[in-house]
């Protein structure tokens, strides 16, 4: 049984690594589609080669159904997190951003994080397969949320990874670029 790929949180990877991952013999992408009406035909051809799924890291319900929707491709050899920690146009340098929009941010990236890491930990075979989490923003922050977000996910990947590999799992981190 071939083994699946993953790809969650397609609206914040560049074009460049989806059409990479488009090559994959079992692409599954998940993420917010409709934050991104263009894709099907930036992608063209290869959109049709991969299995879509509306999906909202930041919804109890979204949650569920990646998890589910885990369980259900096992195995699972790949996944690639991809986390946006830049800041929206409201939360900019010199800019103190309403808390509601600042705190529904941070809970994007954490929750999203924590749940990924966890779903695939339980879904990804011993010995067996890798999650990268990809982040995306630029690399001087926009904001110091923007700053604090991208270090606690650099921190937690980087203090999880020890554990991952003594179940003979990679988590790693990567970084995308943000001009694409």
């Amino acid at each position: 049984m071939t083994a699946n790929g993953f790809w969650i949180g397609i609206e914040a990877m560049p074009v460049s690594v989806l059409r990479a991952a488009a090559e994959h013999e079992r692409p599954i992408f998940c993420g917010r589609l409709s934050l991104n009406q263009g894709l099907q035909a930036e992608l063209g051809e290869l959109y049709e080669r991969a299995e879509w799924h509306d999906v909202a890291l930041d919804t109890a319900i979204g949650q569920g159904y990646l998890m589910d929707l885990l369980r259900q491709r096992f195995p699972v050899a790949s996944v690639v997190l991809a986390l946006d920690v830049s800041t929206g146009e409201g939360m900019r340098d010199g800019v103190v951003a309403p808390v509601n929009e600042a705190l529904a941010h941070a809970r994007r990236i954490t929750e999203g994080l924590l749940i990924v890491t966890r779903a695939v930990e339980a879904m990804m075979p011993p010995g067996n397969g890798a999650l990268t989490v990809m982040l995306r923003g630029p690399r001087r922050a926009s904001s110091s949320l923007a700053e604090g977000l991208a270090a606690f996910v650099e921190h937690f990947v980087s203090a999880e990874a020890a554990r991952w590999s003594e179940g003979g799992r990679l988590l790693r981190i990567a970084r995308a670029d943000s001009a694409e």
